[in-house]
């Protein structure tokens, strides 16, 4: 053991299998120089495993060569992310030194994405978005140590080639941009004739500039989209101009009954397009909908059980129909940025009964392959910052 005072270097080891336990991970690590300990995290109740570590070296020399020589490299057959450890949370969160990389070709790699940036400066970290299923979202982001060595990669790297196609790169904004001046649209509920990429890519770009563009598919089958224009007035003539156009045959509207206009949701055969909400604009969203308890079709006895751990992909009908045999549910809800899960939602019953009931007979469940954990929410997860607490 080393003595009090002692100074460790630590490395952060990510995108771990569950079954990656400390001893493996020292087995791997130790073969690189002396490690002093290392830190698997896990849930604080069910102890499984968070998919993540800290593996701490007693030389810096030992530690540089680790993350050199196994950044990306399998463990229990998934690679594995390793980055210096930054325990500043004023640094880790500024986002100074990170760029977004879009346009991302899908059989593009971590080490791969990495390599293409790394002569432009000491590179912190590289992250590809995925799926569930281990797919790329097709964008990614890379964290420079120096702000200097972000600012050139992002003028040598904007509309390089990799993979085969032409990625574009910009100052990473952390949702931080304006409503005002919006570039990014969300949509969903397209038309037969927009089902493929080419053919809605085509449309938008009548609009003007596309920077980036993806299409993807829900756990339903259901087709959604999202696209960046160059600059925001085509962002707002595609909102203008598709927004609400109806998807029906004059023969489907011929014979259907017509719209309840008491119903406020919006129409499942409409076209919906909008500017895509930022992580604060969703929050504030969800406050308003349980402002005092609310929300459709709830009271103050109601019980809301908070589920942590949910895959990206679930939907807030699939949580639902997770929880119907417990009770009588009144109100389902997954947090988003965007059209992105937050990796949580809450579930709200009739009574106590039927949420401890869910509780108790829901621990362990899987849904969509991914063990969920459940307990009782506190009144304080809903706060003046939106949703507490987190996947």
């Amino acid at each position: 053991m080393a003595g009090k005072g002692t100074n460790f270097v630590s490395l952060y080891v990510g995108d771990l299998q569950k079954d990656v336990t400390e001893q493996i991970l020292y087995d791997v690590f130790n073969a690189m120089g002396a490690v002093a300990s290392v830190r698997v995290c896990r849930d604080n109740q069910t102890r499984v495993s968070l998919g993540y570590a800290y593996v701490n070296f007693i030389q810096q020399a030992d530690a540089e060569k680790a993350l050199q020589d196994l950044n990306y490299t399998e463990i229990n057959g998934r690679p594995c992310r390793i980055m210096r450890s930054n325990r500043d949370p004023s640094k880790r969160k500024s986002g100074a030194g990170n760029l977004t990389v879009r346009n991302l070709e899908k059989s593009v790699t971590h080490r791969q994405l990495h390599e293409a940036f790394a002569a432009h400066g000491k590179i912190a970290s590289v992250k590809i978005a995925m799926d569930h299923s281990g797919t790329s979202k097709g964008y990614g982001f890379v964290q420079f140590d120096e702000v200097e060595a972000a600012t050139v990669a992002l003028e040598k790297m904007n509309g390089a080639q990799l993979g085969g196609q032409a990625i574009t790169v910009h100052t990473f904004t952390g949702g931080s941009k304006e409503t005002t001046g919006f570039t990014n649209i969300y949509l969903k509920q397209l038309p037969d004739e927009l089902q493929s990429e080419d053919a809605l890519r085509k449309e938008l770009a009548a609009f003007g500039e596309i920077v980036s563009f993806v299409m993807q598919t829900d756990v339903r089958s259901r087709k959604f989209a999202l696209c960046e224009f160059a600059k925001p007035e085509a962002a707002a003539a595609a909102v203008e101009k598709m927004h609400g156009r109806d998807n029906r045959t004059e023969a489907e509207k011929a014979s259907e009954p017509p719209q309840d206009e008491s119903d406020d949701r919006f129409p499942e055969y409409k076209l919906f397009c909008q500017r895509a909400q930022t992580k604060a604009e969703r929050a504030a969203e969800l406050r308003q909908q349980f402002k005092a308890g609310g929300g459709p079709g709830r009271d103050h006895n109601d019980v809301k059980v908070y589920v942590r751990n949910l895959d990206d992909d679930v939907t807030e009908d699939q949580l639902r129909e997770a929880f119907e045999s417990y009770g009588t549910i009144t109100f389902a809800r997954i947090p988003k940025d965007g059209d992105q899960s937050r990796g949580f939602g809450f579930v709200c019953f009739q009574n106590m009964e039927q949420a401890n009931k869910a509780v108790e007979s829901a621990a362990g469940k899987e849904i969509n392959g991914k063990e969920i954990r459940v307990e009782i929410a506190e009144k304080r997860e809903f706060g003046k910052g939106g949703w507490k607490g987190g996947g």
